[in-house]
């Protein structure tokens, strides 16, 4: 996991420009997101999957799920892109709970990206 720093996010959604020559910028911002194995909210951060898992095994949750969302510089906290809720079922093993979790994520990752990509427009 890498956390980028508040600079570096400013600098991309166009908010600041590198000091020196020149002061490079960009004309159009680049927006960074992140692919989440859990909802908005709830378990942010490392080790979410064994943390719902968890809590499910509790009985706290019956589901969590995956979210793409917008990278700012509090962790896993940005506005979501995409949300995808996924159920427990009973008895299975955090193994089984994580391929589906992944199967959900290689979807929703390529539908985020194409969403943010129609936002920001044809490259000039």
């Amino acid at each position: 996991m890498h956390i980028l720093s508040e600079s570096f996010l400013e600098f991309l959604d166009g908010r600041k420009q590198l000091e020196g020559e020149g002061g490079l910028s960009f004309t159009k911002v680049i927006p960074v997101i992140n692919l989440h194995p859990a909802l908005p909210g709830q378990f942010d951060g490392a080790n979410a999957i064994e943390r719902a898992f968890e809590a499910f095994q509790k009985g706290e949750i019956d589901h969590s799920g995956v979210m793409v969302h917008r990278v700012v510089k509090d962790v896993d906290r940005g506005e979501p892109v995409v949300v995808r809720e996924i159920p427990f079922v009973a008895g299975e093993s955090i193994e089984d709970y994580e391929t589906r979790l992944h199967g959900v994520e290689h979807e929703i990752i390529v539908e985020a990206t194409r969403k943010v990509l129609e936002e920001i427009g044809p490259s000039s």
